[in-house]
């Protein structure tokens, strides 16, 4: 290629660049409603399912069992929290634009230390706002005295 070909080059590249930040920038917009609502949910069914939910564990396991609340700094709600049963090792449960991310450090065989991150289609099948029920969360806390 001569000069003139690689400037030509490069000039349609930015001008791709240009069209396709446009297009994300439009498909931002479009969703940040949905983002939002997902977000709100997520944190009502922290206040309203899990929280209590961990509140009654904490009541019937005393000092075999600990939570900490994940609080979101604009509003002062919960938007995670992680617990530990006895000696074990802490498990997270993270939302983030209404997404739910299930952490626990050294299990399924990964090395003490490093986070094992639960799949949204395996038990206990935590993926979205409509999952954060007692009977989702009752589950992963079986799982967790079951390993």
């Amino acid at each position: 290629m001569n000069a003139e070909q690689l400037a030509h080059k490069f000039r349609d590249k930015i001008a791709a660049a240009v069209v396709e930040k446009e297009r994300q920038t439009g498909l931002a917009a479009e969703n940040i409603e949905k983002r939002t609502a997902d977000t709100g949910h997520c944190k009502r069914a922290m206040e309203r399912e899990v929280m209590p939910f961990l509140t009654e564990l904490k009541h019937h396991l005393g000092d075999q069992f600990s939570f900490a609340a994940q609080i979101e700094l604009n509003d002062h709600r919960p938007v995670g929290v992680s617990f530990t049963i006895g000696n074990g090792a802490p498990t997270s449960i993270t939302t983030a634009f209404g997404n739910i991310i299930v952490t626990r450090v050294g299990d399924s065989g990964t090395a003490k230390g490093t986070p094992y991150v639960y799949a949204p289609d395996v038990e206990p099948h935590i993926s979205n706002s409509g999952d954060l029920t007692r009977d989702k969360i009752a589950k992963l806390v079986e799982m967790v005295i079951d390993d």
